[in-house]
């Protein structure tokens, strides 16, 4: 995928392409309302004496990401509480802030985003120049992309550590992915309007967190030496191999009988046998494929008819194989029961 570097720009002309929530003067309770529909209901303060504010705010829908485009025009006091079922990136572009994520605060400035996560008590104080840039990512989508890499979540679900360096590795992948989605949307918006390319891009948004920024899952998504336990849906696959082994074409027919995604039952495999579900599949059917073989009548059995009884459909392919697992031609099996 192509990497933008242009920064993130400080000017609202940068994100014209975004939906308009608000623009221009309006009071205080209107902007509490619209923002607290878009991203989450909370307690806004003003500082100081403005009886309405000149405030910018735009949305953009990618998948189950929400990115946001925010300006008071004020400055102000934000207490929305505990998150619910999404974490949230808020990256100043210009200006200052100050998050309180539980017991911990982030200055929040060009170079330093917050991420806070669920179930954490949040407070903010902005100023009256901030801009930032706000990215909402919905909680299960998260889990389940982490669930890609991991068979099972910590206890305590996934929590980030609050500062995100935007200059560090995990800051410079972050603001390369969200560049790239805020480009796409001006410049080829009705590709980012695809679903399955907005996923993609949504996925590189969360990877980026998830493999780059501390977390309560980052023991684990860097240990290459833990026991994990075989998920459910890697058994369920395996017994729908066993029992269709001569007809399965590919790995989207298994991932889809067992409800998860082609990547996801990929990485599970490779976790538990060391191998893809189509090598692991293969396997079962030179298995199957060397059983018979020892056991037929050379004078009147057909190679080539063996091989696609149970799902060999090259026979070049087969042979090549059968070789390699088991050191010896499929024939040479077969004759051996001569002797």
């Amino acid at each position: 995928m192509t990497t933008y570097t242009r920064p993130i720009d400080e000017t609202p002309h940068a994100f014209l392409h975004f939906d308009v929530e608000i623009e221009g003067k309006a009071e205080p309770e209107l902007i509490i309302d619209r923002i607290g529909r878009s991203i989450k209901p909370h307690k806004m303060s003003l500082v100081g004496t403005p009886q309405r504010l000149e405030t910018t705010f735009r949305s953009l829908k990618l998948a189950h990401l929400q990115i946001f485009y925010l300006r008071y025009g004020a400055a102000v006091e934000v207490d929305p509480g505990e998150l619910g079922d999404f974490t949230l990136v808020q990256m100043p572009v210009y200006g200052a802030a100050w998050y309180t994520c539980g017991k911990q605060e982030v200055v929040g400035s060009r170079d330093v985003a917050a991420i806070i996560s669920p179930k954490e008590a949040t407070q903010m104080r902005f100023s009256s120049e901030l801009k930032q840039v706000i990215v909402r990512i919905d909680q299960k989508a998260l889990e389940k992309a982490c669930l890609e890499h991991l068979d099972l979540l910590p206890n305590r679900g996934i929590r980030f550590e609050p500062l995100l360096d935007l200059t560090g590795p995990a800051g410079r992948a972050w603001r390369s992915a969200l560049s790239h989605v805020l480009e796409g949307s001006e410049n080829f918006p009705d590709l980012l309007s695809r679903p399955a390319y907005a996923e993609r891009c949504e996925r590189l948004l969360m990877d980026s967190l998830l493999l780059a920024q501390p977390s309560s899952c980052t023991e684990y998504l860097n240990s290459s030496s833990r026991q994990l336990v075989r998920p459910a849906y890697v058994r369920r696959a395996e017994e729908f191999m066993r029992d269709r082994l001569a007809d399965i074409a590919s790995v989207e027919e298994i991932a889809s009988y067992v409800g998860v995604s082609p990547r996801a039952l990929f990485y599970a495999f490779r976790r538990t046998h060391d191998q893809s579900p189509m090598a692991y599949l293969r396997e079962l059917r030179l298995k199957a494929v060397h059983a018979e073989l020892r056991s037929s009548n050379p004078a009147t059995t057909r190679l080539t008819d063996v091989a696609m009884q149970w799902g060999f459909a090259h026979y070049g392919h087969f042979t090549s194989h059968y070789r390699r697992r088991f050191g010896v031609r499929p024939q040479d099996t077969l004759n051996a029961c001569r002797s």
